[in-house]
């Protein structure tokens, strides 16, 4: 059994983008959390136009694999609030699907399809998801609601084993719904913090956001059963 490193080199530009998508977004996003304070004002302060560059922003740097959308959705829900947050940075994630989709699909070669059929079971996977537009569209949502999985590395996994961009995109935009949501409230709940009010003020943060990392283990963990049931 070759070890993963000679297993991405065998394919070829894909395996880096492979590499790329699981790793970039960890770098941007300890990019953003430094300098949310410096951008924070600047982006309360634009109005409309601070909307539409943060779902731009949104858009290109996930799906560019340079950002992590949970982080971008705990930014967005600390700065503009919950609902305004949610959906700035929920238009810019399906345009992040959008176009991490149409980058893999211009790069994926026939390796990563040569060694998806070495596998049995991972060739009647990919069999299932390219020739059932129902059964791919739920396995796309379950990818997407796990919070676990990389958001730019499902995109590419997915547009390389020619998932249909219908199924594709449905199943996105269903998927990243109670992820994004929950991370976007913890972040209003950030905001909303007055470290003057007292022990109370303290109590109520934390009880919010163990209430969040409670139903974020929660939806992973159903999702994992769901994705095991399908792939059995």
């Amino acid at each position: 059994m070759l070890p993963p490193i000679a297993r991405l080199r065998q394919l070829g530009p894909f395996g880096l983008l492979l590499l790329a998508a699981a790793a970039l977004p960890l770098v941007g996003s300890a990019v953003l959390l430094a300098y949310t304070p410096v951008v924070e004002p600047h982006l309360r302060a634009a109005g409309i136009e601070g909307l539409v560059a943060l779902a731009l922003a949104t858009a290109v740097l996930c799906g560019l694999a340079l950002m992590n959308t949970q982080v971008l959705a705990l930014f967005a829900g600390y700065v503009l609030g919950l609902w305004t947050g949610l959906g700035t940075v929920y238009v810019g994630i399906l345009g992040a699907a959008v176009l991490s989709f149409l980058i893999a699909r211009r790069i994926t070669g026939p390796a990563f399809l040569a060694s998806v059929e070495a596998s049995p079971r991972a060739a009647a996977i990919h069999a299932a998801l390219v020739r059932d537009p129902r059964g791919a569209l739920t396995t796309t949502a379950l990818l997407r609601l796990s919070p676990v999985v990389p958001f730019a590395l499902v995109g590419v996994v997915l547009a390389a084993a020619r998932v249909r961009a219908g199924a594709y995109f449905v199943g996105t935009a269903l998927g990243v719904v109670p992820r994004t949501a929950l991370v976007a409230y913890a972040g209003s709940e950030l905001a909303a913090f007055d470290p003057e009010a007292g022990p109370a003020g303290a109590v109520k943060l934390g009880l919010a956001v163990v209430a969040t990392l409670v139903l974020f283990v929660w939806i992973g963990y159903a999702a994992r059963r769901a994705l095991r049931r399908r792939v059995a």
